[in-house]
């Protein structure tokens, strides 16, 4: 910042320039208004107080620091600015000082004071992001439910569960036992064994006394003749059997994560 060093001996050479310069210097300082991100921003004060007025305070406007001269509350801000004449070498007279503050009332420029926003300490900030880092860890997995091109800043595609769904732990079972494990297969082709088990007849000749079961429906049996056989025959069924019941993975393509939902703190 740029500083002025009046304490020195010699006769310190007071002159417009000087005083401009330290005017300059000043000024720099309403700079700390845009820290707020707002255009109309009440830095301290400006309390409701009883009797529908507001108290004293210090506000920025457009990106001016001035007093907020408290009064009775109305729909506007305007600034006032008053000008101390003073009289000059030459004779004549001039205003020289110029007090400018900030107060309700109406004019040719007016600011709503509804649109004034008071900005939080960089404490109450610093608890508020801390807060919400407890609500939002990093490592958190969401859903996202829009273009890749939409993402919010800071945070990225999680690449681990393409083309998987996510599948809840559960300590101790034989597939989902393993956290961030990824389990399951897209295709599975059954063997033999995995193939449900079948029972049933076809109708064929055998002896009469046979009875056929099944998923195959009984058929009547009709009277059949062997050449050279004395037996009775009819036309019956053949038991057929096939498969073991055996079950078979039908997972989807999975990764095994956790489910986790905020309840507050």
């Amino acid at each position: 910042m740029n500083r002025i060093d009046y304490n020195q001996t010699g006769g310190f050479p007071l002159s417009t320039q000087i005083l401009d310069a330290a005017q300059k210097a000043y000024n720099d300082f309403n700079q700390l208004g845009y820290l707020a991100g707002n255009n109309l921003v009440i830095i301290t004060g400006c309390e409701p107080a009883a009797g529908g007025t507001v108290t004293n305070g210090f506000v920025v406007i457009n990106g001016e620091l001035l007093p907020f001269v408290g009064t009775t509350q109305t729909t506007n801000v305007i600034i006032v600015e008053n000008a101390d004449s003073r009289g000059f070498e030459d004779g004549s007279v001039k205003p020289v000082i110029y007090t400018r503050y900030a107060t309700f009332g109406d004019g040719p420029e007016v600011f709503p004071w509804e649109d004034f926003r008071r900005p939080m300490t960089l404490f109450a900030l610093e608890d508020r992001l801390t807060q919400l880092e407890k609500a939002v860890p990093i490592g958190l997995v969401a859903i996202w439910g829009r273009p890749a091109d939409e993402i919010p800043e800071g945070w990225i595609e999680h690449d681990d569960l393409k083309g998987k769904v996510p599948a809840g732990h559960l300590t101790g079972d034989a597939n989902f036992g393993a956290l961030d494990a990824a389990i399951g297969t897209a295709h599975v082709t059954l063997t033999n064994a995995q193939l449900p088990k079948l029972e049933g007849v076809f109708q064929t000749l055998a002896s009469a006394s046979e009875v056929g079961t099944g998923i195959i429906s009984y058929i009547d049996a009709a009277p059949a003749l062997v050449a050279g056989s004395t037996s009775t025959f009819n036309h019956r069924k053949v038991k057929i059997s096939f498969g073991n019941d055996q079950s078979h993975s039908n997972i989807q393509p999975s990764r095994i994560v956790k489910f986790i939902r905020f309840v507050g703190f």
